[in-house]
């Protein structure tokens, strides 16, 4: 008997052992699972200040807002350097500007720009954003692309697959609307200057330009030979005359000719810049003249 009982001072502490080591790692998983929510919260609430300091609901802008003649439409690649922009014109003041992170919504206001009143508009870089910015696109008197210098070899692709969606937009083109490409970051010691960014561009555009017509040639000959005829004129009917005014508005450039942003009907200006909030900022007075200089022609 007198055996036995250090056997059941064994059992209880082995089970008091395994209470705590239970206890710790419940503990553990909710601290964790608290913090990450608190984190999630927090991104929340900073991805929202800029949309709520502008007066913006998070849900879309209204019908009347995008009816506007003075809008300024800011596009780009995630990560380029557009909300900081949207930011330093909205917000003269640098005791004013709050803190930007990738955008997680359409930022817009009105902001006071060398005597002229711009209706400035920041869309997120994101493909998911593609319907907020094809519905921009058609009332902007003038659109910046902005671009980060540092990186755009590395996404010369998606890049150029986006500022090509810009351009071939049919409203951009019958407006002839401006275009800025503004080279941002060129503060970074990776960045290129803007005369490599444009032949960069011009170059990776060239072979799109290519690729996505000769997609739309290959349907064209996929509906011809299930059409039986052999033809396209022989019952091709409507979708033929669709395919081929699809391809011609999304042809940008001349045919036969090495895409040049110079063939464009739409006036196009390159510059420089290196936008960092609540620092010196270089180029942002050249925006400002291209955007006043835009509104009044």
């Amino acid at each position: 008997m007198a055996e036995s009982i250090p056997l059941i001072q064994d059992a209880v502490s082995g089970g008091s052992s395994l209470y705590v080591v239970v206890g710790t790692l419940l503990v553990v998983l909710v601290g964790a699972l608290v913090w990450f929510l608190l984190n999630q919260q927090s991104a929340a609430i900073s991805s929202q200040s800029i949309a709520l300091a502008s007066g913006n609901s998070l849900h879309g802008l209204s019908s009347a807002q995008k009816k506007r003649n003075n809008a300024i439409v800011v596009v780009g690649p995630v990560g380029a350097g557009k909300t900081a922009l949207w930011t330093l014109l909205r917000y003269p003041d640098s005791t004013d500007q709050p803190q930007t992170q990738t955008s997680m919504s359409v930022n817009a206001a009105e902001v006071h720009i060398n005597e002229s009143n711009a209706y400035l508009v920041d869309i997120p870089g994101h493909q998911k954003y593609r319907l907020d910015r094809d519905s921009y696109l058609p009332m902007a008197r003038g659109i910046i692309f902005v671009v980060d210098s540092a990186r755009v070899a590395e996404t010369i692709r998606p890049t150029a697959e986006l500022i090509y969606d810009v351009l071939a937009n049919n409203k951009v083109q019958t407006n002839e609307t401006p275009l800025l490409l503004l080279c941002n970051k060129q503060d970074e010691p990776m960045a290129l200057a803007n005369v490599r960014i444009k032949a960069l561009l011009e170059d990776e555009i060239d072979k799109l330009r290519a690729s996505r017509q000769a997609g739309l040639d290959s349907l064209r000959d996929a509906h011809v030979a299930a059409s039986g005829t052999g033809s396209a004129t022989a019952g091709g009917g409507d979708d033929d005359d669709a395919a081929a005014d699809e391809r011609i508005s999304d042809f940008l450039g001349y045919d036969g000719k090495k895409f040049s942003f110079e063939d464009l009907p739409n006036p196009i200006q390159i510059n420089e810049s290196s936008l960092v909030l609540g620092h010196d900022t270089s180029g942002l007075e050249h925006i400002e003249r291209w955007i006043a200089d835009t509104l009044h022609s």
